[in-house]
């Protein structure tokens, strides 16, 4: 039975208001350089080995996606019995406390603490996995990309920009995203927005026309354009992407969803395209 709209608002208000007590104790570890696609993250709870092995199949998991460009490959039915043996495609791990320089209060000390695990996987051993997997690995320079969003909210519209006071917390988590997956993304900065006259209700053929001179402008090399939309009736964010890559044209979407996921989204579905890997996918294979 679906909960009434109520209750579903209310959960999402009380998650934000934890996450964002919870952050501002938090620390990041030492971000991994962009080019080095065979190294991943993972939070788990404590260094013990309890939830070793769940970090390090979440990170496998992550490295094929980060390493292949394709999304996709986690729906290959070998994906499942080779990431219940990551740790032996791994070259060294490390953990970084999230609470580093916070006071420890509970009785098991660094026991139930969040961690990030690192882990560097060796290269040669992913290629093959990947081979095997019938991928490539997707090798060379990869092109910074200009997002533009556009955000019809709840309470605020807007559109996302590299200053300003519209929504940091989107733009922490659109970083996030593409770090995770080794992208760089930009966003253009507020006065060239202004300038170019775009607003959450410009029409996408128009955004599209001026991506053209916004994209280079702010730093990137390949547009990624998006609309975020809350709906009441799908209790999230409806998200569209469209970008254009291998002399093709590819629009995607997911609903229902939110916007941690929903730029999780694009950044997948931007790397399968430029990558060559096929069309862009709204979801993860399960």
């Amino acid at each position: 039975m679906n909960k009434p709209l109520f209750f579903v608002v209310l959960t999402l208000a009380i998650e934000a208001a934890i996450a964002t007590a919870f952050a501002a104790e938090t620390k990041p570890p030492p971000p991994i350089p962009l080019e080095d696609i065979y190294t991943t993250q993972a939070v788990v709870t404590g260094k013990d080995e309890r939830n070793r092995p769940l970090g390090f199949q979440l990170c496998f998991e992550d490295v094929l996606v980060k390493a292949s460009g394709d999304a996709t490959i986690l729906g290959a039915d070998e994906v499942a019995a080779m990431a219940a043996k990551a740790g032996n495609y791994i070259d060294s791990f490390s953990y970084f406390d999230r609470l580093s320089g916070r006071a420890i209060h509970d009785e098991q000390g660094s026991y139930d603490r969040p961690h990030f695990l690192t882990c560097h996987f060796n290269p040669a051993k992913i290629d093959n996995v990947l081979a095997s997997l019938g991928r490539k690995t997707w090798k060379g320079k990869r092109p910074a990309l200009t997002m533009i969003v556009t955000v019809n909210g709840r309470k605020r519209d807007g559109v996302l920009a590299a200053d300003g006071d519209f929504d940091p917390d989107m733009r922490e988590s659109l970083d996030n995203a593409a770090r995770r997956y080794g992208m760089k993304v930009v966003l253009p900065a507020s006065e060239p927005l202004r300038a170019a006259g775009l607003s959450p209700k410009t029409p996408t053929n128009t955004i599209r026309a001026k991506a053209e001179r916004l994209t280079p402008l702010a730093g990137g090399e390949v547009s990624l354009i998006g609309d975020l939309t809350w709906s009441d009736k799908a209790t999230g964010w409806i998200a569209t992407w469209h970008i254009d890559a291998q002399d093709r044209a590819f629009t995607w979407s997911a609903r229902g969803i939110n916007y941690d996921e929903a730029f999780r989204v694009a950044i997948r579905g931007a790397m399968r395209a430029l990558s060559g890997n096929g069309a862009p996918v709204s979801e993860l294979p399960r």
